[in-house]
């Protein structure tokens, strides 16, 4: 029995599990919480626009206040850690943008 079992952890490890499931980069745990907080964001903005009580939606938008926040935190650390790149619009780009939304006023 003790064989079989030592058997089957070479096995897993050669596949490159370590019986605690796979294995994730902080990268990637980040990412994940980043995109659990979006989630949260968007199904909080559902529940504010439904919401029939004042109290419940001033609530929810409290807690959206919060998720908002772990959002950013999230997204500064990620920058800082380079996990999560943005690229800078470039000037001519934003002069075009700029132009378009003058002329439409």
């Amino acid at each position: 029995m003790a064989q079989q079992q030592n058997q089957q952890g070479q096995q897993s490890q050669q596949q490159g599990y370590n019986g605690q499931g796979m294995q994730f980069s902080d990268s990637d745990l980040m990412n994940l919480a980043l995109n659990e907080t979006k989630n949260t964001a968007h199904a909080l903005n559902i529940y504010i626009t439904e919401a029939n009580s004042n109290q419940l939606r001033q609530d929810y938008m409290t807690v959206l206040g919060d998720v908002y926040s772990e959002q950013k935190q999230l997204f500064d650390m990620m920058q800082q850690k380079g996990y999560y790149k943005v690229q800078n619009a470039d000037q001519q780009d934003i002069s075009q943008a700029q132009s378009k939304f003058s002329q439409s006023n």
